[in-house]
């Protein structure tokens, strides 16, 4: 008896235990969440655009300030989206889609300078830029239920994924017309742009389809390396650092932070551990690796490491 009332009490203890660790987790993931939004809130300027430092004056890196407007649309239980953060990245789109037909698909990087917002330098991807720019309207008419869309936007879209083809070469896009190199994280990002288009439900759906599967076959064919079992960066490259941490480390996990069907999962649960091992999350830090991606956290969340 008295060993069965220890068990219990062990029991309760655990359980207890369990959910005040739930507990802090969730709170601490509400005030995060509700701080990182208000911060990318006030980064943006009168036109929609999202600076990267600073509304008053900074950069504009289209790239990135999709990543920021698609931080405007996440949410728990606890912490719906607002109407406020909805019409921040329908205000952002606006200036994205604007921009991206004004330079015929080819965004660059701009800066405030004088109060005013100029070109500073062509993306370094225009496939990668692209499949952001998709990937958030996706996102954006799902959140929102959307189906009555701007003329521009579908402009917009029209025109991205007309991009999107003309620099696919045996199924997977290059850099940009000038640039043939093929790279893994680009061509996920393209794939996840078109896979939450896809979603969306628009009436180019069948289309926005055919050009996700041709790119879906593709990458596991051309950039998977069977004979030392990770990810090649570059479609015909076995350029391979292990130490490195961008872009070797983070590319063996890119596929598992976007979702993408690899058709043996047990493969990115041995990288994702590879990667883990040889970078330690608590040793992580911007003078080791230069460029920390907080973006890899999601490769945890999708793998249920807390």
């Amino acid at each position: 008896v008295a060993h069965f009332r220890i068990f219990c009490l062990v029991s309760i203890i655990r359980e207890a235990l369990r959910k005040a660790r739930l507990s802090c987790m969730e709170t601490y993931l509400l005030i995060s969440l509700t701080r990182e939004k208000k911060w990318i809130l006030e980064n943006q300027g009168p036109e929609g655009e999202i600076y990267m430092n600073g509304s008053k004056a900074g950069d504009v890196n289209p790239y990135f300030a999709c990543m920021a407007a698609l931080g405007l649309l996440a949410e728990t239980k606890n912490c719906p989206i607002t109407e406020t953060e909805k019409k921040a990245v329908g205000r952002y789109l606006d200036w994205h889609t604007g921009i991206l037909l004004e330079t015929d698909g080819k965004m660059g990087i701009y800066r405030k300078e004088s109060g005013k917002l100029i070109y500073k330098e062509k993306a370094d991807s225009e496939d990668g830029y692209l499949g952001m720019y998709l990937f958030l309207m996706g996102k954006y008419l799902e959140k929102t239920e959307s189906t009555d869309l701007p003329e521009s936007w579908k402009n917009g879209i029209s025109l991205a994924l007309k991009k999107i083809q003309s620099l696919m070469r045996d199924g997977i896009t290059q850099v940009s017309e000038e640039n043939t190199t093929a790279y893994l994280m680009d061509n996920l990002e393209v794939w996840k742009g078109l896979y939450e288009l896809e979603l969306a439900g628009l009436e180019d759906t069948q289309a926005i389809s055919e050009i996700r599967k041709k790119i879906q076959k593709q990458i596991e064919k051309i950039f998977w390396d069977d004979a030392n079992q990770r990810w090649r960066i570059i479609g015909n490259s076995d350029r391979y650092h292990q130490t490195e941490f961008y872009p070797d480390g983070v590319a063996q996990i890119y596929p598992l932070i976007y979702e993408f069907p690899v058709k043996e999962k047990k493969k990115q649960k041995v990288l994702y551990d590879q990667f883990t091992e040889r970078f330690q999350w608590q040793k992580l830090n911007k003078k080791r690796t230069g460029f920390l991606w907080a973006m890899t956290g999601m490769a945890a969340a999708q793998m249920g490491d807390s």
